[in-house]
C-alpha cells in the first residue's frame, strides 16, 4: 500500500524578515508533498537544490508556496524540523525558513 507522504508548511519570514511568533501561530499552514532535488538555476548559472511543496493531485502549477532554493536542514526534532534557503519572488531573493510538520 502506497501512502502520500504528506506535510505542513509554515513560512517563517516574508521579504527576508522574521514574522512574529503571534503572527506565525496563527497562520494557516500549507500542506502538500515535499519534494527535495538538485536543479539548474539560469540566473545563479549554478547547480542548486530545491524544495518544494507540491499538490500531487495538479499536473500543471503544482507548487503550493514558492520554492526553497538551496535549502538546508537547520533543526529537527521528533515532531518538526526546519529547513533554511532562499526564495525568489519577483525576480528577487530572499532568505526563508520552512517550518515542517506532519498533519496528524
Amino acid at each position: 500500500m502506497v501512502r502520500d507522504m504528506q506535510f505542513s508548511v509554515v513560512r517563517i519570514r516574508e521579504h527576508g524578515r522574521p514574522l512574529p511568533r503571534r503572527e506565525l501561530a496563527n497562520r494557516t499552514p500549507a500542506r502538500g508533498d515535499l519534494r527535495i532535488e538538485q536543479g539548474f538555476d539560469a540566473v545563479l548559472r549554478r547547480y542548486v537544490r530545491v524544495a518544494r511543496l507540491v499538490d500531487p493531485q495538479r499536473p500543471v502549477d503544482a507548487d503550493r508556496l514558492p520554492p526553497l532554493l538551496d535549502p538546508a536542514l537547520l533543526a529537527m526534532s521528533p515532531l518538526a524540523f526546519t529547513l533554511s534557503g532562499f526564495e525568489r519572488v519577483d525576480e528577487i531573493d530572499y532568505a526563508q525558513s520552512w517550518l515542517v510538520t506532519r498533519p496528524w
